[in-house]
């Protein structure tokens, strides 16, 4: 039984906290992936990254409660790192759901099983184009090699919440609302030019059904300004995506530095 406690319980820790990252980070946290799937991928990676992991000298003696409090502080760490590697993919989606509303389709909205909300065209189609960049930018590997990483600065059962990376989650944070606006940006400076148009024909020529004309245009101007941004938008959710990408490598090795450590 020593030798079982000794050889099993840290690769069943380690797998805990691969497992966190299929709580929020994207593609992972998919419904849509069978969970025998995510359990054997999980498994596979804690078989692969066991070997790199310093494993703890567990006493023998341990009881269950013991191992159950390591273990969901252990879930917690993959629960954080998925969490941070999602921050600029639901940015794009906010960003899309912005420009969605402004051109008058928030009633057309659409049920996303996927992700278990609700969202509308735009914001459905912004969120495919993140997860393309997020896919090509080679974000699983990163998410993975994240994990692996956080061995090393937050050792099996040493992590704790006043070792928490908030000083890693605002900046982020303050990046996915600034990726946001980049990608609404264009589109809502051109609905906002036509709303002031329409409101100035209405007052100079009040025959006009502005209301009906209004609707229809806002709608095709609105998707040709996300037709001719296409380009840059990409280029802005690349860049955060590959940026997010670095911090979260970063930050993993650091996550566990105390407050007013060095």
């Amino acid at each position: 039984m020593n030798e079982l406690v000794v050889q099993l319980v840290p690769l069943v820790l380690v797998a805990f906290r691969l497992s966190g990252l299929f709580v929020f980070a994207p593609l992972l946290a998919n419904v849509s992936i069978p969970m025998p799937v995510k359990v054997l991928l999980c498994a596979a990676m804690a078989v692969g990254v066991f070997p790199l992991v310093k494993a703890p000298a567990l006493p023998a003696d341990i009881d269950f409660i013991s191992l159950a409090v390591i273990a969901v502080m252990e879930v917690l760490v993959g629960v954080v790192i998925g969490l941070l590697a999602l921050i600029p993919v639901a940015a794009v989606q906010v960003a899309g759901v912005l420009m969605g509303q402004q051109m008058g389709l928030g009633l057309a909205a659409i049920y996303n099983p996927a992700l278990e909300t609700e969202s509308d065209l735009i914001g459905e189609l912004l969120i495919q184009l993140a997860m393309v960049a997020f896919i090509s930018l080679g974000g699983i590997e990163v998410l993975f090699l994240s994990v692996a990483r956080s061995f090393e600065a937050v050792p099996i059962g040493g992590f704790s919440t006043g070792w928490a990376p908030v000083h890693h989650v605002l900046p982020m944070l303050v990046s996915g609302f600034d990726l946001a606006l980049r990608v609404a940006a264009p589109m809502l400076g051109i609905i906002l030019v036509e709303t002031i148009a329409t409101a100035m024909l209405m007052k100079t020529v009040p025959q006009i059904n502005v209301m009906s004309l209004g609707f229809g245009l806002k709608i095709l101007l609105g998707l040709s300004a996300l037709i001719l941004s296409v380009r840059i938008m990409d280029s802005a959710i690349m860049d955060h995506v590959a940026q997010a990408g670095r911090e979260l490598l970063w930050s993993s090795g650091r996550v566990a530095t105390p407050a007013g450590g060095h």
